[in-house]
């Protein structure tokens, strides 16, 4: 007896196996995307392989994983629509007799809707591999694109430099590890720019006194360019043992009678110590003004050293003769130590002025720190300010409390107020300053 005819389809079920290739392909896809996001991300990590074979790699595989993901839920959500019709299963071409699924996906409009369902794939495979491999896309970004520059054998100076430039403002702990080993470039300038960039890493939690040996190693033994940045870049960090060596180089420039590198004024006044008062002296007295300028500075850093009633003898003994200009940074100086014997010298300066000096604008000084001297610019001597509204500020920050320092300075500021050629805002600020004086006179003594 001849066997009956089974129904089409009967004991099997096609689309089952479909969808478990499928499956197994989603499978396969992640994990070797998966491999190759951990195997990347390890080896740049560790400062190996080369970044142009290596990316495309990583970015391929996350693509395959991203479109395989996307076929798979095409599968599910359209029952495969999209993988039919790349198979010519559209609804022109369904005949009547073909399976229920096959007519059914066939109407289904997944031709748009699938490239939206990749890319929403594959951004879900980029994040998903970025917390795999411990967010190495933003790692990269921030710092691994410089440190691969840095150990590329074909990059020039200048792409070094620059490359040190951007990673001395990622405050992260590798940071200091990658720069460390660039301070024993046998490039000067990259070493130099090294060096420059420790300095910056104040804020790094990782910064400690054991960094420190790394940078006196390149002052005691490094080329002159090197050392000089390591020596600014140990004063940046307030390392004080440093100091004579600073007194040295500018003692020695100062004695020459050359151009002055500020860089060794300013890093005085980073490091506050209290040896240091006699060399900023002479640097007070040098013909460019802004040495002058940053010399006051320096000085008015000495207030915790336990040197500043020192510090504004020093400035004091400057005003008279001072240029205007330096006559506003020893204002402002004097202002920041707060002694308040300094009212008189404030005031017999102020005297000596004629009014148009007076409304001059005491201007900010400003230090390129970097080795080319064009970057990481710090303002000092701010803010900026008129000269008389600049003393009145500096006598209001020290007041007067003893009763031989007030009976010079509320006549003074009785008359100041009493001017009509002192400005409003002026007259002003003198006004509260006087009534400050009086209350915390009668608050003090009763009298």
């Amino acid at each position: 007896m001849a066997a009956e005819k089974l129904p089409k389809g009967y004991g099997r079920n096609p689309r089952n196996r479909t969808s478990m290739k499928l499956w197994l392909g989603v499978v396969a896809a992640n994990l070797l995307g998966l491999f190759a996001a951990v195997y990347v991300s390890s080896y740049l990590r560790a400062g190996a392989g080369d970044p142009d074979l290596l990316f495309p790699l990583y970015y391929a595989t996350m693509v395959v994983a991203g479109v395989a993901d996307a076929f798979w839920l095409d599968e599910l959500l359209f029952k495969g629509a999209f993988r039919r019709s790349l198979q010519g299963k559209t609804g022109r071409f369904v005949g009547k007799n073909e399976e229920v699924e096959d007519v059914a996906a066939s109407m289904q409009r997944s031709s748009a809707s699938f490239p939206v369902v990749v890319i929403l794939c594959c951004v879900v495979t980029y994040g998903l591999f970025n917390l795999v491999n411990r967010g190495f896309n933003r790692w990269w970004d921030s710092i691994g694109q410089y440190a691969a520059v840095l150990r590329d054998p074909a990059a020039t100076t200048q792409n070094k430099a620059d490359a040190i430039d951007e990673l001395s403002m990622r405050n992260r702990p590798e940071v200091l590890k990658i720069l460390e080993a660039q301070l024993q470039s046998e490039d000067p300038a990259v070493a130099g720019f090294a060096a420059w960039a420790i300095g910056r890493q104040k804020q790094n939690p990782t910064m400690n006194i054991n960094r420190v040996p790394a940078l006196v190693e390149r002052v005691r033994n490094g080329p002159p360019a090197v050392r000089r940045e390591a020596l600014l870049a140990l004063s940046r960090l307030q390392h004080q043992a440093i100091v004579e060596e600073v007194h040295t180089d500018l003692g020695a420039e100062l004695d020459a009678g050359e151009a002055i590198d500020t860089r060794l004024v300013w890093a005085l006044g980073y490091l506050q110590h209290g040896d240091s008062l006699p060399i900023l002296d002479r640097a007070l007295y040098h013909p460019d003004e802004s040495v002058q300028r940053l010399a006051a500075w320096a000085l008015a850093q000495q207030r915790d050293s336990g040197k500043g009633r020192e510090a504004a003898d020093l400035l004091e003994q400057r005003m008279p003769a001072a240029p205007l200009a330096t006559k506003c940074a020893i204002v402002h100086s004097l202002g920041i130590l707060t002694d308040e014997r300094s009212n008189l010298a404030l005031m017999h300066a102020y005297d000596s002025l004629s009014q148009d000096q007076r409304r001059v604008l005491c201007e900010r000084v400003s230090v390129y720190l970097a080795p080319d001297g064009e970057h990481d610019r710090e303002d000092l001597l701010m803010p900026q300010e008129l000269y008389d509204l600049k003393t009145i500020q500096a006598m209001a920050a020290m007041r007067a409390t003893t009763p031989e320092i007030r009976a010079e300075v509320e006549p003074w500021l009785e008359g100041l107020i009493a001017d009509a050629q002192t400005d409003a805002l002026v007259r002003e600020t003198a006004q509260s300053l006087l009534e400050g004086i009086r209350q915390q006179r009668n608050d003090r003594t009763g009298d």
